[in-house]
């Protein structure tokens, strides 16, 4: 699904914010099914910062050839409405891109399966998002799972954290920190020592981590800061979207007090 995250980097820059992991609601069906991914995110309306609400837009689709269900927030109530109306238009046009993807390709298979003689597995699609908001911060995370065929499909999660101001902001990871602190340097420590620990607890070694990316993915959740990591992206698949969390007193003293004021 390049082409959505494509779409998603290039409207609001670095994807940024929250949680989890999760299963699809569609996947191919019981009798061809393939290795289960991991379990998907409800959309469960956790507190939001006050006045501001996230809805889901539901859209469905099932056929032989496909199965389809989408779930896209829709943001209301930020003091910025310019930003609230380029943000819903990205995040809809993000998901009608990955349904079109999707069509076309279960088509194209429907058409080879006939063709060659293969039995059909249906391409699936779920689109479902979390929301999770921490003081003057809107943050949520939409979760993108699709399967077209082979042994197990492929789960994207994108993390979102707004500064809901009159000027909006989407945050990046390097800009909640104060200027002269080698933030990376010190998360990337954290990280590695919480790796250190799992290896020794395990007994074996599964990850490939040497430093956080620029626009590493990130949340806040209940004061700590969470770093995510997307499939393969530091270990083989069987390990999920490894997470690691980071205290609130090994970095409350690092950030920029402007996002230390927002956090509150």
């Amino acid at each position: 699904m390049s082409s959505f995250k494509s779409a998603a980097t290039s409207f609001l820059g670095t994807a940024v914010l929250l949680t989890a992991v999760a299963v699809p609601a569609f996947a191919a069906p019981a009798a061809t099914s393939p290795a289960k991914p991991v379990a998907p995110a409800v959309q469960v309306q956790k507190p939001q910062v006050q006045g501001v609400v996230i809805t889901p837009k539901t859209i469905l689709s099932e056929t032989k050839e496909h199965a389809i269900k989408v779930n896209v927030p829709v943001i209301s109530g930020l003091e910025d409405k310019a930003f609230q109306t380029q943000l819903n238009a990205a995040l809809l046009k993000q998901a009608q891109d990955a349904i079109a993807e999707t069509q076309q390709g279960a088509k194209e298979n429907a058409a080879d399966a006939k063709k060659y003689g293969y039995d059909l597995r249906p391409y699936a699609l779920d689109i479902s998002y979390e929301v999770q908001s921490t003081g003057k911060l809107v943050s949520f995370s939409v979760q993108t799972y699709v399967y077209t065929g082979g042994a197990h499909g492929m789960t994207d999660v994108t993390y979102y954290t707004i500064a809901n101001q009159p000027k909006a902001k989407q945050l990046t990871l390097g800009e909640l920190f104060q200027p002269g602190y080698s933030y990376r340097t010190i998360l990337n420590q954290l990280i590695k020592q919480q790796i250190k620990e799992v290896n020794a607890k395990e007994g074996f070694d599964v990850y490939s981590f040497e430093s956080i990316a620029d626009n590493q993915s990130f949340s806040f959740e209940k004061g700590n800061l969470v770093i995510h990591f997307s499939q393969y992206e530091i270990a083989p698949y069987a390990a999920g979207m490894p997470s690691f969390t980071i205290p609130a007193h090994r970095f409350q003293n690092l950030l920029k007090p402007e996002i230390a004021a927002l956090l509150k």
